[in-house]
Formats: structure tokens, C-alpha cells, sequence
């Protein structure tokens, strides 16, 4: 049963970090679940969503590649901590201001952006700390380890959500959500430092240096740049939709007026990428990851249409599921691309620079979605982007730094041969 448990959660330090990702990302599927939900609540007007939801990943946009700066100068592990701090802090001023009556639009979304900004600082010292706690060779596993952090968050907070929602009321979620950050804390504290010899950035580097010489990098190298530009299109094109898309279809398209039915669809979501997941545990030692993450990308695309031609609760669950399925072809593979072949002092830059892609796409896609579902059904706008997402890998397959990526591996030392990465 040990040597089962070790294989599964790679090893003691990863583990603890996955379990506070569990909890604190099932905190933050509860939070977006009330947001959305309390806005529609609130306004009525899916613009107003569309906008919140932007608020969510904007920082993103505007702070990340300084935080990449930031992951790579001082320890990620205090960084996290607190990020987590602050985060279970701000969240707590929602409850706090509906005791207080200040709750309206501009209150939520202010906070939600001073929340997410804590997240842009978070996660590319998180993804940067990862090579640090695992072997070259248990990175995939490392990797599809933490995304089902994602995964078994997405599900278990519609179901925490529901009966949250019978006991406490909407407003608490945003109660559940801070006491899961100061757990995520407490979860890496017990992951400890790193070992080795302490390698500190020189202090004549400045920060906007180091800012510099990671967008370059990220230019200069091939398969960087052809990683960001997909993911950047990819993005900017479908997570819109994928997030804002779901309650506006089951509350406006289906007309089903119960935040129940929407955390039914983010509970699909889970489930198929819960599915995914060990796949890419289980095969991305053997996978081309450069194809992978190219045929992720197609996939995710295509599997959206379907949803132009359903009208049941039923029929979007199932296109979610199977859609959700192939996302995590595409963020293990990435991720693991990432660790492999950009210097671990880059780390934290080059993760932020794909954050910047992912979540400020997303932010742009999300306020976008919100202003099209006034005037389009939702199915339609499935439909469309479906489509377009997948013809954004397109020019990844004509890449000769994916080809080169997926002929061999770069090799690196083992923890105990690696100077110490600031953590």
C-alpha cells in the first residue's frame, strides 16, 4: 500500500504540495461558482458576468511577467505562502461586506481583481517549484499529478457548493473559500526547503534585466515561441466561452434557473479531465509531447461543437465530459516541454509568460463572451469558436522545434546533482 501511495504521489513533498492544491483550488471552483452566480443574481445582465468573470484572470495580463521576475529572485515557497495569506484575507471581505451592506458590482469585482492578483503571483512560483521536488523522469507524473489537483477541485466544489449552498447560504461559499487558502498555507509549509547549494540572483541583475532577458529567451527560443503564440490564439479564442459559456447556457439557453445545474456542468468538467489525467500520468513517458499538446489543442476545439446541437442538461454534461477528457494532452504536455527544456533559473518567467497567455486571454475571451451572448445564442458561439480553436494548431504541426522537441530528451541532473533553485 506504501509503495502504491509513493508511485501514485510521486513522492512525500509533491504530495503535500497536491494536497494543498486540492483544497485551495476546490475553495476557488466554490468562489467562481458563487461570483457568477451572485452577479446574474444581482444584475441579471450577462455582460456583468462576462466582466466579472474577466476580473478573475486580468491581473494576470497585467502583473505576470512580473511575477515571473519575482519567482525567480526570492524563495517560491514564501511567495506561495503568502499569496495564500493575502488571498484568504480579501476573500473574507465578502461575507464582511454583506453583513455590512457594501456589496454591489463594482465591490465584487475590485475584490475579485485584487484576489486574482494574488494568483498571478502565485502560480508561476508554484510550476517553477515543481522540477525542484521531483526527478527529470517523474516530471509528466509530477505534472499530471498537479493538474488533477485542478480536476478533482473543479469537482468536488460543485458538489461542496451544493450543499453549502443548502446550509449556509451563497454568501458563505466565499467563507469556504478563505479557510481552504489558509489550508493550502499549512500544506506548503510541510513540503520544507529545498536541498542543495543556494544560487541567489546577483544583486547588480535588476529586476527589469531579468524581466528582459526572459522575453527574450521566450523570442529567441523556437520551441518557446511556438508553445506561447498557440497558446496565446488558443486561448484568447475558446476560454471564454469555456467559462463564462456554461451558466449562461444552462440559466439563459436551457432555461434551468438553479446554480445547482450549472455545478452539475463544472462537475463534468472534472470528471473527463479526472480521466485524462492518469492517461498522460500513465503514457507521457512514451508520448511525443510536442504532437500531443498540438492534437490537444485540435481536440479541445472540436469537442465544443457539439454543443450547438443540444437543448438538455443531459446532453451538455456529456459534451463537457468528453471534451474535457483532452485537456490535460495539452497542460501536462506543456508544462513538462517547459520544465525540460528552459534553464531552470528561467523558470519562473517562462511560466508567467504562459500564464500571461492563458489567463489574460482568458480575461479578454471571458469579457468578449459576455458581450456576444447578448447578441447570439450561446450554442452558436460554441459552434464558431469551436471550430477556430482547433485551427490554431495548425502551424504547430509545421514546426521544426516541435519535431526536434519530440525526438529526444534533454537531459538534466537529479535533485541531489542540482544547485539549489531559490524555492
Amino acid at each position: 500500500m506504501r509503495a502504491l501511495l509513493r508511485r501514485l504521489l510521486v513522492n512525500r513533498r509533491v504530495a503535500f504540495l497536491w494536497i494543498g492544491q486540492v483544497v485551495s483550488q476546490a475553495g476557488d471552483s466554490v468562489y467562481q461558482i458563487g461570483l457568477l452566480w451572485l452577479i446574474l443574481d444581482m444584475t441579471g445582465r450577462t455582460s456583468l458576468a462576462g466582466l466579472a468573470a474577466a476580473a478573475l484572470f486580468l491581473p494576470t495580463l497585467i502583473f505576470g511577467l512580473a511575477a515571473g521576475v519575482v519567482a525567480d529572485r526570492v524563495s517560491r515557497r514564501r511567495l506561495m505562502i503568502l499569496m495564500d495569506a493575502l488571498r484568504a484575507a480579501l476573500v473574507l471581505a465578502v461575507p464582511l461586506g454583506h453583513r455590512l451592506d457594501w456589496l454591489g458590482p463594482s465591490f465584487l469585482g475590485a475584490l475579485t481583481f485584487a484576489v486574482a492578483s494574488c494568483a498571478a503571483f502565485f502560480n508561476p512560483a508554484r510550476d517553477a517549484l515543481v522540477p525542484s521536488l521531483a526527478e527529470p523522469d517523474e516530471l509528466p507524473h509530477a505534472n499530471a499529478l498537479m493538474q488533477t489537483s485542478w480536476q478533482l477541485a473543479i469537482l468536488l466544489g460543485p458538489a461542496l457548493a451544493g450543499v453549502l449552498l443548502s446550509i449556509t447560504g451563497l454568501i458563505h461559499l466565499f467563507t469556504f473559500d478563505a479557510l481552504t487558502y489558509l489550508a493550502s498555507l499549512v500544506a506548503i509549509v510541510a513540503v520544507g526547503g529545498s536541498r542543495g547549494r543556494r544560487v541567489s540572483t546577483p544583486a547588480r541583475v535588476s529586476a527589469l534585466r531579468e524581466l528582459r532577458d526572459g522575453l527574450a529567451y521566450v523570442a529567441r527560443d523556437p520551441l518557446m515561441r511556438i508553445i506561447v503564440i498557440v497558446t496565446a490564439v488558443d486561448n484568447l479564442i475558446l476560454m471564454g466561452p469555456a467559462i463564462v459559456g456554461p451558466p449562461i447556457l444552462v440559466r439563459e439557453t436551457l432555461g434551468i434557473d438553479d446554480p445547482r445545474a450549472y455545478a452539475w456542468a463544472q462537475a463534468a468538467l472534472a470528471g473527463g479531465m479526472l480521466v485524462g489525467a492518469p492517461f498522460m500520468a500513465t503514457w507521457g513517458r512514451r508520448l511525443p509531447l510536442g504532437r500531443t499538446l498540438l492534437w490537444g489543442v485540435v481536440l479541445d476545439g472540436l469537442t465544443y461543437t457539439p454543443l450547438f446541437f443540444v437543448d438538455s442538461l443531459a446532453g451538455v454534461v456529456g459534451v463537457i465530459f468528453v471534451h474535457s477528457f483532452f485537456v490535460p494532452l495539452i497542460t501536462v504536455s506543456r508544462t513538462t516541454l517547459i520544465q525540460r527544456h528552459a534553464p531552470a533559473r528561467l523558470h519562473g518567467r517562462v511560466f508567467a509568460a504562459i500564464g500571461v497567455c492563458v489567463v489574460g486571454g482568458t480575461a479578454l475571451s471571458a469579457a468578449m463572451t459576455g458581450i456576444a451572448a447578448e447578441t447570439f445564442e450561446m450554442r452558436a458561439i460554441f459552434l464558431v469558436i469551436g471550430l477556430a480553436a482547433a485551427a490554431t494548431a495548425l502551424p504547430g504541426f509545421a514546426s521544426r522545434a516541435i519535431r526536434q522537441a519530440d525526438g529526444g530528451r534533454e537531459t538534466r541532473p537529479s535533485i541531489s546533482e542540482r544547485p539549489f533553485q531559490s524555492s
